[in-house]
């Protein structure tokens, strides 16, 4: 990695230290392709397919039918994290208001 940010060549907005198949890619683009990549899941309670969302960085399977919010391993611990690296209420409070309206 260089000393100096590229411009992310998927999105044209973000400057990168950060590659993706040898490309420039912003963090917000690569989860955008790994969106894209993971396949379709069904929800355990009704059986809809699930939407993906981007919670704080991490990728969150949402059940449109039962708003139901389903983590794939590891992604409740980077939640945690991202919570408790704010070290404030608030942005818990807006946090868990922001899983119940997405």
């Amino acid at each position: 990695m260089g000393l100096f940010k590229s411009k992310c060549v998927r999105c044209g907005t973000e400057s990168t230290r950060n590659k993706v198949e040898g490309l420039p890619t912003c963090q917000g683009c690569e989860l955008k392709l790994q969106i894209e990549r993971e396949e379709a899941r069904v929800c355990p309670v009704d059986g809809s397919q699930m939407q993906k969302k981007i919670i704080c960085n991490v990728i969150v399977d949402k059940c449109p039918t039962c708003n139901g919010h389903w983590l794939d391993e590891g992604e409740l611990l980077l939640l945690q994290n991202a919570v408790n690296s704010t070290g404030n209420n608030d942005f818990a409070t807006g946090f868990i208001a922001g899983m119940i309206i997405a």
